[in-house]
């Protein structure tokens, strides 16, 4: 690949905003300059920030192109290549499709939706026909009887590089402020009849207690261990919930419930990871902590889109404004630098000589929302 340099940036490496450029060749970074001018290709951003390519650590966003509505399956390579170029241009060049293993969402059943979807996101990897790159979170649902044989499958593909062990079960963690009939509607929405509901949620809180529970959580540990994967929890409620994440070697805690659980992730060394929707739309759809607590209460490492692509970069940006008031550098690492730490991805999330090029040209609207004018993955240019 030819050398490229883009001048005329504030250029947001990990401790300042630089004016100057960035040279990339061979699809890394080669230096960054205080005083750059043309030479051969040269991109000028008209003193707009250049920022590094975000790492989105969990998103649902294929599940909606592969049902764009209920009771509707889109074709899956289709769905694969439109939430690709969705993440693209929310500035996301590196995605872990955060796959669930079990269960129904709204309508889709994501037992038969499983092997298309991921089957869909390799051949297009491998076809390196994707604008970003992607990587497999696969969810691990407790509860799920036919948890170990389905993740069993999957322990092979070269794209895993993430494993989320949870627990749904009404009453507790995500779910824990739900009352009889929000549990109803729960049941209702994911496609069992009323006159089978109690016997539903009654059948989910006694998995929960039983002795499977509890070995489908080791099972999943012993094989993020076994395979070397970083190991999330989700949904930690309290003290207990993370003195366990800690015990089982979690690196991440995804979307904590609780400030205290929060706080004690961070005590012990476990990155804490909120949802950025959370802190754009002012706090929990679930009614739980808000992410703003948790940023204030210096809690928080990152963010993941989780269902609003667009929502991450707009979460950076927000931490710089009142009442957070982050330095941009510092800002911007919530989306790159720290969900790089906590994936071992040590080749990307910085701009920094070495590093890979991936790379994002924003500038800010007039209402102060960030606007994606250009994305590059590896020195090519994919939005």
């Amino acid at each position: 690949m030819t050398e490229i340099r883009f001048v005329n940036a504030a250029v947001v490496t990990p401790d300042a905003v630089n004016n100057g450029g960035v040279i990339i060749s061979g699809g890394r970074i080669a230096s960054v300059e205080p005083s750059l001018g043309p030479h051969g290709e040269t991109i000028d951003l008209e003193g707009d920030y250049l920022i590094p390519g975000l790492i989105d650590i969990h998103t649902d966003n294929l599940e909606r192109h592969y049902e764009p509505r209920p009771d509707v399956r889109w074709d899956a390579l289709g769905a694969v290549l439109a939430h690709d170029g969705q993440m693209a241009c929310a500035g996301i060049t590196t995605v872990f499709d955060s796959i669930a293993l079990h269960g129904h969402e709204k309508s889709i059943d994501r037992s038969t939706a499983l092997m298309p979807m991921v089957s869909s996101l390799q051949a297009a990897s491998e076809e390196n026909i994707l604008r970003a790159e992607h990587f497999l979170h696969l969810r691990c649902e407790v509860r799920n009887p036919k948890l170990i044989p389905t993740l069993e499958m999957h322990l092979d593909n070269p794209l895993l590089k993430l494993l989320s062990v949870m627990d749904h079960t009404p009453g507790q963690r995500q779910y824990r402020n739900l009352d009889a009939a929000e549990i109803r509607r729960r049941a209702l929405a994911m496609g069992h009849a009323a006159t089978d509901v109690e016997d539903v949620v009654d059948g989910w809180r006694n998995r929960q207690t039983s002795e499977m529970a509890t070995d489908n959580w080791r099972a999943v540990v012993d094989i993020a261990r076994e395979r070397g994967l970083p190991l999330a929890t989700h949904d930690d409620e309290n003290e207990d919930h993370i003195r366990q994440a800690d015990e089982d070697g979690a690196l991440i805690s995804e979307f904590p419930v609780t400030i205290e659980a929060a706080i004690e992730a961070r005590r012990r060394g476990i990155a804490v990871f909120m949802g950025a929707p959370n802190l754009i739309r002012g706090g929990s759809h679930s009614g739980n902590v808000s992410a703003a607590e948790i940023v204030t209460a210096g809690a928080l490492d990152g963010f993941a889109s989780d269902y609003i692509p667009m929502s991450m970069l707009r979460a950076a940006f927000r931490l710089t404004e009142a009442p957070f008031m982050l330095p941009l550098p510092a800002a911007i690492a919530t989306v790159t630098a720290a969900p790089a730490r906590v994936t071992k991805l040590d080749d990307r999330g910085e701009i920094a000589p070495g590093k890979r090029a991936d790379l994002v040209r924003v500038a800010l609207s007039e209402d102060g929302w960030p606007v994606v004018h250009g994305v590059w993955r590896e020195g090519r240019r994919v939005a």
